[in-house]
Order: C-alpha cells, then sequence, then structure tokens
C-alpha cells in the first residue's frame, strides 16, 4: 500500500457524500447530490457548522479506507456551477489492506493503533542499518559458482528497548533493524528488488491510541533526529500498527505526513550524534523535547541544504538566545548567580528602608524600579563566558581543530554586539565577530549533552566528532 502524491474517491462527512480529489497537498470537495439546491445546501451546512479541530475526515481511494486530517477552516469556492470545499490536510492515513484477510487481523477499528514507528531516512545515519548484516569473508574476489550470501543477525543482537512517558502514557521504545521484502520496482520495469535495511524508532502503547495522538508522536521524533543530526529538514516514513489477537504487531496504516521541505539533509553516520551512544539518555532528551526545552536549539538549525554553511543575522540573534537559555538550566548555583541573589536581596531591603522613611513616593507604582529589579542579571557575554569556561576544554578542542580564534570575553562582547546593533540600529557589520559562531553552537550542544547526563568524556568525543 502507499498513498500518492494525486488521487481521488469518496468521503462522508456527516452524513452527506462528497467525491474529492487531492493535488499539492489540496483536498477539493465536491458534493455527491444529484439536486442543485441541496448541493449549495449541504456546501454551506458542513462549511458553516462547529466542530473541535483537528478532526479526521473518513472515506476511501478506491483501493482502502482513507482519512484526513483538518486543522484548518474549510475554503468556499465553485467548481464550474458546483459549489466547492478544500483545505489541506497536514497528515492523510490509509488501511494498510483492503480484504478479509487484513480486517480479520484488526482487533481494533482501523483507525486505532498500539504502536507507531518512524523507518529510514534520516533516522538511518543515526543509526546505521548495515550492524544488523552478518559480514562475510573476501577472500575470493568473486562468489564460487554465482552464489552470492547475505545473511543478517538475530534482533537481539541489534535491538534496544527503553521506557518513557507521553502524556502521562508509558511508552516503549524500540531502536532496531526493519527488513522490507522482496517486491517488483514499477520504476525499474518490473525488476525483483530483493529488500533492504532501514533503521526503525518505534513507540508501543499499552492501550491503543487514536489518530489524534500521532500529530505528538511525529513532532517529538522530527525534533528528536533534526536535533542528533543537527538540521531540521528531515524525513524519513511512519506508519501504525496494531496488536492481532496473538499480541503481535502488524502494519494497519501507513502515513503521509506533509513537512514543507523541498530537499533533506544528506548527512552520513559520521557527521551526526548516534544513538547507539546516546541510548540510555533518550528518555531525558525526548521528555525535554517534549516540554519544547530544546525549542531555542532547533530554531538555529538549517531548514535547507542550501544554508548548512551559511551564517545570517537570525542566526546570530537565536545563537544568543539559546546560550542565554542554556545558562538557566540545571539546579546547580554558579557563584554569579549567589552574588547576583544577594545584590536583589540587597537592594530590597535598601527599597524598603526608603519606602518606611519616605511617604510621599509611592516607589513601586510612580516608579520604574519593579522592572529595573525584576531584570537585574549578568550580561549576555557574562553569561556566555560563564558557560565557555565551565566547557573550555571542550571548546577548545573545536577550536583547535579548525584553527578558529579561541573563545574570549572580548570577542564574545563584540559578537553580542553584532546582535545587539542589529536589533536597536538595524545596521550589520560583520567583520570577524561571526568567526566564533561554530564554537558558540558546539557551546550549545554541549549544554545539551550535559543536561541530559551525558559524562564529560563521552561529550568530548561527540563533539569533536560532529564540530
Amino acid at each position: 500500500m502507499k498513498i500518492e502524491d494525486t488521487f481521488h474517491g469518496y468521503l462522508e462527512i456527516d452524513g452527506e457524500a462528497f467525491a474529492y480529489s487531492i493535488t499539492n497537498q489540496i483536498i477539493t470537495l465536491l458534493p455527491a447530490q444529484s439536486d442543485v439546491k441541496k448541493r449549495y445546501e449541504v456546501t454551506e451546512r458542513i462549511a458553516t457548522r462547529t466542530v473541535d479541530l483537528p478532526e479526521f475526515i473518513h472515506g476511501e481511494d478506491n483501493s482502502a479506507q482513507i482519512a484526513f486530517m483538518r486543522t484548518s477552516n474549510f475554503y468556499r469556492s465553485t467548481f464550474g456551477f458546483v459549489p466547492a470545499l478544500s483545505f489541506s490536510p497536514p497528515i492523510i492515513f490509509k488501511a494498510n489492506g483492503n480484504a478479509d484477510g487484513y480486517y480479520n487481523k484488526l482487533t481494533e477499528d482501523w483507525d486505532r493503533f498500539h504502536a507507531i514507528t518512524f523507518v529510514g531516512g534520516n533516522i538511518n545515519a543515526l543509526f546505521d542499518p548495515q550492524m544488523a548484516i552478518v559480514q562475510q569473508q573476501k577472500d575470493d574476489l568473486l562468489p564460487q559458482n554465482g552464489v552470492t550470501v547475505i545473511k543478517t543477525r538475530p534482533w537481539e543482537d541489534y535491538t534496544r528497548t527503553t521506557d518513557f512517558t507521553i502524556d502521562n502514557h508509558r511508552v516503549n521504545l524500540t531502536l532496531s533493524v526493519f527488513h522490507r521484502g522482496e517486491n517488483h520496482d514499477k520504476t525499474r520495469k518490473g525488476a525483483v528488488v530483493l529488500g533492504e535495511l532501514n533503521t526503525l524508532i518505534r513507540f508501543s502503547f499499552e492501550n491503543s491510541q487514536s489518530f489524534t495522538c500521532v500529530e505528538k508522536c511525529y513532532k517529538i521524533i522530527r525534533s528528536l533526529v533534526a536535533l542528533l543530526t543537527m538540521q531540521n529538514n528531515v524525513g524519513f516514513e511512519t506508519y501504525l500498527n496494531q496488536r492481532d489477537s496473538a499480541g503481535k504487531l502488524f502494519q494497519s496504516a501507513i502515513c503521509k505526513i506533509y513537512d514543507g521541505y523541498e530537499d533533506y539533509a544528506t548527512k552520513n553516520q559520521y557527521s551526526v550524534l548516534p544513538l547507539s551512544v546516546l541510548f540510555d539518555y533518550l528518555p531525558a532528551l525526548i521528555e525535554r523535547i517534549e516540554n519544547k526545552k530544546y525549542d531555542s536549539l532547533l530554531s538555529l538549525l538549517p531548514e535547507d541544504n542550501r544554508h548548512t554553511n551559511l551564517i545570517s543575522i537570525t542566526n546570530v540573534q537565536d545563537i544568543c538566545t539559546a546560550l542565554e537559555v542554556a545558562y538557566g538550566w540545571g539546579k546547580r548555583k554558579r557563584n554569579k548567580d549567589i552574588l547576583i541573589a544577594d545584590l536583589k536581596k540587597r537592594i530590597k531591603a535598601t527599597i524598603t528602608t526608603f519606602v518606611n522613611e519616605q511617604s510621599d513616593m509611592d516607589v513601586n507604582n510612580e516608579t520604574t524600579i519593579s522592572s529595573a529589579f525584576q531584570y537585574l542579571d549578568y550580561t549576555l557575554k557574562d553569561k556566555i563566558e560563564a558557560l565557555y569556561q565551565e566547557n573550555k576544554e571542550i571548546v577548545d578542542l573545536v577550536s583547535k581543530k579548525w584553527s578558529l580564534p579561541t573563545l574570549s570575553i572580548e570577542r564574545i562582547a563584540a559578537f553580542v554586539k553584532l546582535r545587539n546593533s542589529k536589533t536597536h540600529s538595524g545596521e550589520v557589520e560583520w567583520g570577524e565577530r561571526a568567526e566564533i559562531y561554530t564554537l558558540l553552537f558546539a557551546l550549545e550542544y554541549i549544554c545539551v549533552l550535559k543536561d541530559i547526563g551525558v559524562p564529560n568524556e563521552t561529550i568530548k568525543n561527540l563533539i569533536y566528532q560532529v564540530f
């Protein structure tokens, strides 16, 4: 089963039948009633009805049941002399079968699932699927009698599992390699493809979930893969699983998720942060992703391969924000933070004394003391310099590797001024101030890895590999 880019069929909304077609992610709905007046009435009623979004509209595409996720209002128009509705679905779902053999395996309605699986694409670089293959001896340059043996290792040799929670639901995460069976490739004149290996990440739930859960799971995995790939334009396949009557998972539905990217990251296993090394820290990483803790870092990552080696003023602004956020992570108090807390305490005591002695002024309502006091803190350059001093050894490795200038309070101050000049004057004078961007980017990743508990020596090896 596959969801094509362009197809058509019939669907039903609140008991009213529509013919539909989809092209370029736009679904056009035409009322199927024979009476002209009825068509207009149906179109108006469906377009103006009040329902909670997202809504899942069910139908068929002439080969299987299908469902479209609607997250925005209908657009009303006319198709010739026929009233029409249209919308753009972020996700399309399709049942992975249409015969008794498929429906007999279902233990729930087809629009429910016990597991969601993300396969291949940029996930392969994070956990090399080649590890599932038994390496053959290569003594002979040519195979004996034309016999070539391809053998895979048992699942337990490379499959790992861990648990975490999503919205208080216990989830089991499986990381493994998936073998796709033989098939005929129509694009190559029916050639028989013996199969391919792809890495999979699977979320399994104790109880069945509805389609509403898919978007959240997808966003978590997309952010996870993006963080580890260090680019936002990542892609992979997504499908749903149900447990059959014997408790075994089978593919029950496939998903087409529109991500809006023109191209996808092309990084290999040597230029990403590997899941094999970070697997034990995945629950902590996923928990922080779900809580949007690393959104400031995600905003830094390229959306297009053409931008991977470019630095814009937006990148400068975003890295400053990300490092300022990273400074506040963790429960440990730095000496600087203790001093700031003591300063605030003394200022507060001084204000209290003044208020008690001076009744002619309402300090809190007639002055800006409350806002000034609220934002009293160290400057951004001092925060970044503190983060650098805490991680100096690792950052300096990157500096030495690429012959970049080492970080200093003066260079950090010049970089922050680059951000401030754009914010306050709208002018940007780059000079040599952006040279340290790579070091600050590495520093942000060091902070993330420390935040999820990765040991310092492991962080050193990872950062040296990817920067």
